[in-house]
């Protein structure tokens, strides 16, 4: 049953492991994280080309994080009663963090919800597009990796994952810091530019 599995995650490929993400970004019920374990222990790509899958595991997650943000922005009042539990906690996480929960989030379960609550809240498109990548990205990377160091074994995975909880969150939020300073730096200085520019413009 495990091989047969396993042959037809081989035979997707990498569509099926987009596809897998894209499924879990729409914010459906869905087993996405065994999967993509599966789909590390099959590839064993190594750090290099892990990094470049989970580029595509996280753009096809963003992309397919769009339905629940516009359904939380234009029907808020259609939510069936079995998602009020989770947007109660995902408004206080959201409350307590800002924007930043967008990004922070995702590696968690309640990462779905926020979601729903971005659009609710009516941010601004392109900052939740960036910040979802932002936040799925380390955890795409770091499936994938998982997988393939513990052959697809789910329950190895959720262990290492228990005992090593705090420093791989830790890990994933310096990560997610240093990739935050780096593109505000980098607006910061554009805005500057531009700034000087329109100086020299008006001078003129």
């Amino acid at each position: 049953m495990i091989e047969q599995f396993l042959q037809w995650l081989n035979t997707l490929g990498f569509p099926g492991l987009f596809l897998v993400m894209f499924l879990e970004g729409s914010s459906l019920p869905f087993p996405g994280i065994v999967i993509v374990l599966s789909f590390g222990y099959l590839f064993s790509p190594g750090y290099l080309g892990t990094a470049v899958i989970a580029i595509g595991m996280s753009i096809s997650y963003t992309i397919a994080s769009l339905i629940p943000y516009f359904f939380g922005r234009k029907l808020e009042k259609l939510f069936p009663n079995r998602l009020q539990k989770g947007l109660v906690k995902g408004k206080l996480y959201f409350k307590k963090y800002g924007i930043w929960s967008i990004a922070l989030s995702r590696p968690f379960g309640i990462g779905n919800y926020i979601s729903y609550v971005a659009g609710m809240s009516k941010v601004n498109l392109l900052n939740y597009l960036l910040l979802t990548f932002l936040g799925i990205y380390p955890w795409s990377f770091t499936m994938i990796l998982l997988g393939d160091y513990f052959n697809g074994n789910y329950n190895a995975v959720m262990d290492f994952l228990h005992s090593y909880s705090i420093y791989i969150y830790g890990a994933i939020l310096i990560l997610l810091i240093c990739i935050v300073l780096f593109y505000y730096r980098k607006t910061r200085k554009q805005k500057g530019q531009n700034e000087v520019r329109a100086r020299k413009e008006a001078h003129h």
